[in-house]
């Protein structure tokens, strides 16, 4: 089965994905650490897959930029 680019196998894959869409919005890390309340370095160790974060982190940082997750079955 090929894999789907965005599809997000581990939280590295995620923190590339939040970092695409950070630099596509033309949003600093400083800027998005503050909008979702978290320190800049931690979210530079997200962003490189360096830090394996809580859920709600994540789910915060993802709607924050528009970033929707979705639970789809495998086939």
């Amino acid at each position: 089965m090929p894999v789907d680019a965005n599809q997000i196998r581990q939280f590295a894959d995620l923190g590339t994905a939040i970092s695409k869409r950070r630099r596509a919005l033309r949003m600093t890390q400083e800027q998005l650490a503050s909008l979702s309340g978290i320190a800049q370095p931690n979210l530079s160790n997200i962003e490189r897959g360096l830090a394996d974060g809580r859920l709600d982190t994540y789910l915060k940082i993802c709607s924050l930029i528009g970033i929707d997750l979705f639970a789809v079955p495998r086939a």
